[in-house]
């Protein structure tokens, strides 16, 4: 029979083979071993043909031990995507002792790791570390702060590189996350898109980072401190999103986790490579939400809703200085002595607050034209801008 079945030495293989390491004796008077049957009734020996056996085995995927399609196809396109993730750290620049900072992020180009703006806000030293563990500096290529993208340039060649899909995600379609969560390297997490719908919570991201998304995917794939910035992957491995945030609690407990649509990502990409800036339309003016002013001083005005954006104060020589919208007026301790114009609407569209109005205007790019709804000196007036690139 040639060498015997060692349950000691071979179960290491065949735990690698993914099969149980469970042996009994063939008869009492043999101190050979069998597997238990692979084949319905029949029992296999391991003599002078075990190693061949376990190392066809072994050369197999993993996914060939597997036996749902819809497991096998999402195994593949997770061993497929990984190598194309890395983990993002750096050292806060404020502070010399300060615990390393990490969040996620994908090579799209051989030498270019997309990430999140405020992952790498404010750090140095900044490193992405491979599937494999190994390390590399990293610099910045171009920021969006808009968008809370960043690009970055480094040395290490792509192990692989992920495309965008090209059609919109559906709710209920598979939502595949690979990050590193609690600095975790390349740590996956499986969900369904949401929704996709505007970003209405704005306001909650506490800074002007992020404030043009007007659009967001939804997801209930876990999301936690970590994950910025790593891809969202369809059921093909397609980008549908960049990660970037998370309402409520941590997703897929209590929270729902947020990721920037894959053709806004797509968009600033090509527009930073090819301009270093975004491309997206500018107005040029501070707003104020019209809740954070005296309900008394708008009646007095003719304004009786709470809907809209007031301009505090226009740029010179911006798209709206050029077309004479008005800011307000303060006096010397900066106290509000008049109101400036209200936007009321954009494109006819009623806008609730400052940020719908940046969205709306970001949806737009430079040299596009958009009519403003007003409220100025008591009635509505319409004013059309021609949008420039911010500057």
């Amino acid at each position: 029979m040639g060498a015997a079945f060692d349950p000691d030495e071979d179960a290491p293989l065949l735990a690698a083979c993914g099969l149980p390491a469970v042996h009994r004796p063939v008869t009492p008077f043999s101190g050979a071993w069998a597997l238990a049957p692979l084949r319905r009734g029949q029992t296999v020996y391991f003599g002078k043909m075990k190693r061949l056996l376990l190392a066809a085995l072994l050369a197999l995927p993993a996914y060939a031990l597997l036996t749902d399609p819809a497991e096998i196809a999402r195994v593949r396109v997770v061993a497929a995507a990984t190598p194309a993730v890395v983990r993002v750290q750096g050292q806060a620049s404020y502070s010399e002792n300060a615990e390393p900072v990490w969040g996620s992020g994908f090579f799209y180009a051989p030498h270019r790791v997309l990430t999140n703006f405020h992952v790498i806000d404010g750090l140095e030293k900044i490193t992405v570390s491979l599937e494999n563990g190994e390390q590399y500096p990293a610099k910045v290529f171009a920021v969006d702060k808009g968008l809370d993208l960043a690009i970055l340039e480094t040395e290490a060649s792509a192990p692989a590189t992920l495309a965008f899909a090209q059609d919109p995600p559906r709710p209920g379609q598979t939502a595949i996350l690979i990050s590193s969560p609690y600095g975790r390297l390349n740590l996956v997490s499986l969900g369904v898109v949401s929704g996709v719908g505007p970003f209405e919570d704005a306001a909650q991201l506490g800074s002007e980072v992020g404030i043009e998304i007007f659009e967001v995917v939804y997801t209930d794939a876990h999301v936690a401190p970590g994950s910025s910035g790593g891809p969202l992957l369809d059921g093909q491995g397609k980008v549908i999103g960049v990660v970037d945030a998370v309402l409520g609690g941590p997703s897929g407990l209590s929270g729902i986790g947020m990721a920037i649509p894959a053709r806004l990502a797509r968009q600033s990409i090509q527009d930073l490579e090819k301009y270093g800036l975004p491309q997206r339309g500018w107005l040029g003016v501070t707003l104020i939400d019209l809740t954070d002013l005296d309900p008394l001083l708008l009646k007095a005005l003719g304004l009786y809703g709470e809907r809209g954006a007031m301009i505090d104060r226009v740029e010179p020589g911006s798209p709206a200085a050029q077309a004479g919208l008005r800011g307000a007026e303060r006096d010397q301790l900066g106290k509000l002595v008049s109101l400036g114009d209200v936007i009321l609407a954009v494109n006819g569209k009623p806008v609730k607050n400052r940020f719908e109005v940046i969205q709306a205007i970001a949806r737009h790019r430079p040299g596009d034209r958009v009519t403003l709804t007003l409220w100025r000196n008591g009635r509505r007036v319409e004013v059309e801008v021609a949008l420039t690139v911010r500057r």
